[in-house]
């Protein structure tokens, strides 16, 4: 939700880009890399959990097991908007219509292409920005998988030394904004907390008893101040320092809701009980995946008519429509397309 609103409103209306309510989303709603923050720290957490749990089950891990899971829940999808993303480049190449050019399948297929845009921009077909995040998550699961698999003994040290590099990378790369968003580096911490939560589950301790029993006002307290974090992101991470400690901040955030969602006796909220917001994270990752596409082509279909020049349909009837077809396709390419494809990880389960 938090990567869909950000890219929810189109307009080339000059008048609606300098009106008020225009100018106030784009001040406050500028929260995709909240989205994809919040979304590392959830996979770090689960992915260690994962494997931490083998390891106590079966006292090992199958690392190549571990990693033909992760091709058959991610590449399929993956790859398929990549395709779509090449045919509709070359569509529009054969009708003389004006459009950007893909980046070279290489960066695609080898998981970089947060590094292609980090040394060429962003310049290329909108859905296919959007996959970098992806890039990072696999570099993440390789490098975790080989990790867990031959130095374990060292887990909290080695996270630690994750987030103290990210800071130290996030030092020597002030003011170079792509850097300092697109670099994988700047996610290790998020990645770091959430497998330092999956840790804590894992392995019980003191510590994670004290924890489980925080009182309700300071859980409370802490989402009002995430509320205010929110609200005012843009000028809390104005200066030298807070741009620093930018991702690092972001990324205690998230892991503290991970850690209150599952662990804590007295949770603020249970939105898990709900079953069409479990729903929709079950489809979750085709969410993320169709929506630039959704959007795309939504926008190409009613340009048109007027509806991207009209304030009621560019703040409220463009980005209900667009969200609700993203879900139905969404679900569609979960039932029909991931989940079968899914259904072979069993081959290579090893408990």
């Amino acid at each position: 939700m938090a990567v869909f609103l950000e890219h929810m409103l189109i307009t080339n209306n000059a008048a609606i880009k300098s009106s008020q309510p225009f100018i106030f989303f784009e001040s406050h709603f500028h929260l995709a890399s909240l989205g994809v923050g919040f979304f590392i720290v959830l996979s770090g957490f689960l992915i260690t959990g994962i494997i931490l749990e083998e390891y106590k089950f079966r006292s090992s891990f199958n690392l190549s097991f571990f990693w033909f899971r992760r091709c058959l829940r991610i590449w399929p999808l993956y790859f398929l908007i990549i395709i779509t993303g090449f045919l509709l480049v070359a569509i529009a190449q054969q009708s003389n219509a004006t459009v950007h050019n893909m980046p070279s399948f290489i960066w695609l297929i080898t998981f970089t292409l947060n590094f292609y845009i980090i040394n060429h921009g962003e310049a290329f077909l909108f859905f296919i920005v959007f996959l970098w995040s992806i890039s990072v998550e696999e570099q993440l699961y390789v490098v975790w998988g080989l990790f867990l698999k031959y130095i374990k003994p060292l887990f909290v040290p080695f996270c630690l030394l994750l987030i103290v590099a990210s800071i130290v990378f996030r030092v020597h790369f002030s003011g170079q904004s792509l850097h300092l968003y697109f670099s994988t580096i700047n996610w290790l911490p998020h990645f770091a907390l959430g497998s330092l939560i999956a840790y804590l589950g894992i392995n019980g301790g003191k510590l994670f008893e004290k924890l489980k029993n925080i009182p309700h006002l300071l859980i409370i307290a802490v989402y009002f101040l995430f509320i205010l974090n929110l609200l005012f992101y843009n000028y809390i991470y104005a200066s030298y320092v807070m741009t620093i400690l930018q991702r690092f901040i972001d990324a205690l955030f998230f892991a503290f809701f991970i850690f209150e969602q599952n662990f804590c006796t007295n949770r603020f909220i249970n939105p898990g009980k709900s079953k069409k917001l479990s729903y929709l994270g079950k489809i979750s990752y085709g969410l993320f995946c169709y929506h630039g596409l959704v959007i795309l082509l939504f926008t190409q279909a009613v340009q048109q008519i007027g509806w991207l020049n009209n304030s009621l349909f560019v703040f409220f009837i463009n980005p209900v429509l667009t969200f609700v077809i993203t879900i139905v396709v969404a679900a569609m390419s979960y039932k029909y397309f991931e989940k079968p494809i899914m259904s072979l990880r069993d081959k290579f389960k090893t408990a």
